[in-house]
């Protein structure tokens, strides 16, 4: 079968892509505060506030989360095949990276963190620890600082630092306001299907969301100026009009 091969280059502008997902967090933030109000305040139960309900799973801001942490994972994986050429240690680090953040996809659309949570140890642990998965991945994230600390400070000064910030608010919103919102409940000053453990869910969710965004912006900046990796996408076209498409950065 005939085919014409037609090549056109991409190059992607990190600022215009971090504009994009910062616009659909603020969106999903403003659409979810206004649904909190609306259920705890006025008492609306509509069943199409679980679509943009940050406090329930398996939702739109659920499924951009695991898209956030899936281009992570992606652009990880393009570093990791540049830095192949330089350093073996850091390309080692590079994908254990990746596969980390595969898994915190996997987790986020599947909520397997949940499985750590046994109600019969929930009386017996301390009110901020009720959410009893926040210790093993506490500890596990401190290892994983440990571990990738040499991978850091090798990166550009500038890119070292927001890799740093970015990991701190995704870090303070995944765990700490996780122990934040638990600890309030269980000493009973908020209560769980209330506005003020609502406006939390959204605040730990808008971190988490921020962290991840910045450290896209870091990793694309890193890709574009200091590996200068360029994005070409080589389309196929038949005779059948069958169209595939294939990206790849060089």
């Amino acid at each position: 079968m005939n085919s014409t091969l037609v090549k056109a280059k991409l190059e992607t502008n990190p600022a215009t892509a971090i504009r994009i997902l910062a616009g659909i967090t603020f969106s999903l933030v403003i659409i979810n505060i206004i649904i909190q109000f609306a259920i705890y305040s006025f008492g609306l139960k509509k069943e199409w506030f679980l679509l943009f309900n940050m406090d329930k799973e398996v939702n739109l801001p659920t499924l951009f989360s695991c898209a956030l942490l899936l281009i992570c994972a992606s652009l990880i994986s393009l570093i990791k095949r540049k830095s192949k050429r330089i350093n073996i240690t850091n390309q080692r680090k590079w994908n254990v990276l990746k596969w980390i953040f595969i898994f915190l996809t996997l987790d986020e659309g599947l909520q397997i963190h949940e499985l750590f949570i046994i109600p019969s140890i929930k009386p017996i642990m301390p009110p901020i620890l009720t959410v009893i998965w926040v210790i093993p991945y506490g500890i596990f994230s401190i290892f994983s600082i440990i571990y990738f600390m040499p991978l850091i400070t090798s990166l550009p000064r500038k890119l070292k630092h927001m890799t740093l910030f970015s990991g701190m608010i995704y870090l303070i919103g995944v765990l700490g306001f996780e122990m934040i919102g638990s600890f309030l409940v269980r000493t009973g000053d908020i209560k769980l299907h209330g506005i003020s453990y609502g406006l939390i869910s959204t605040l730990e969710e808008t971190l988490e969301m921020i962290g991840l965004i910045l450290f896209i912006y870091t990793l694309m900046i890193y890709i574009f100026d200091h590996q200068k990796q360029k994005l070409k996408i080589i389309f196929h076209l038949s005779k059948s009009e069958k169209v595939i498409t294939r990206s790849n950065y060089q």
